[in-house]
């Protein structure tokens, strides 16, 4: 039985902070309520959204506000949650998270508590496309790839070759001549 959470707490600043705080002090505790208190936001954070092309738990992760309260959350959730949440919700959907100004951060925090098999999924949909969080400013997603993959030693040898593909676009510049300037 999971405690309901009014959706009139999480916007407003001052209460999405104080459902942090809740969350980190369950945590803290080790209460067993933790985890009811994570499924029953996350739930509450999934079930309004204005864009009906996405799941509403995208749309939050959009939100400045109710972004900070998913990140919380995934913070403290357990390895069965997190991966609920990846596959339920963000599979399938990482470009644009990865790209996303506020969204990124909320996958970053997904990438610093997953586990291995959420990793490698991630790696697999996400690899690819790694220049374009990097091309909008957001390297924070590639730095939290390589600390999961520092935590996952299997995960390591994708990890780096994903890497190192990026930015290796063919170069089709002519080089100048030594001492011409440009």
């Amino acid at each position: 039985n999971l405690p309901r959470i009014s959706p009139a707490l999480l916007s407003p600043a001052c209460a999405s902070l104080c459902l942090q705080g809740a969350l980190w002090a369950l945590h803290r505790s080790q209460s067993p309520s933790c985890a009811r208190f994570c499924r029953a936001l996350i739930g509450c954070l999934s079930q309004h959204s204005p864009a009906h092309d996405q799941s509403p738990l995208l749309t939050s992760l959009q939100d400045p506000d109710r972004s900070r309260l998913l990140e919380a959350a995934m913070t403290v959730l357990d390895p069965p949650g997190l991966r609920e949440l990846f596959r339920g919700h963000l599979r399938g959907h990482l470009r644009g998270v990865a790209s996303h100004r506020v969204a990124n951060h909320g996958l970053q925090r997904l990438l610093d508590h997953a586990p291995e098999d959420v990793v490698s999924e991630v790696l697999s949909e996400l690899g690819p496309a790694l220049e374009e969080p990097l091309a909008r400013g957001h390297p924070g997603v590639v730095l939290a790839l390589l600390g999961t993959a520092q935590r996952h030693p299997r995960l390591q040898g994708e990890a780096l070759r994903w890497l190192f593909q990026v930015g290796h676009a063919p170069f089709t510049a002519r080089p100048r001549p030594l001492g011409v300037k440009p």
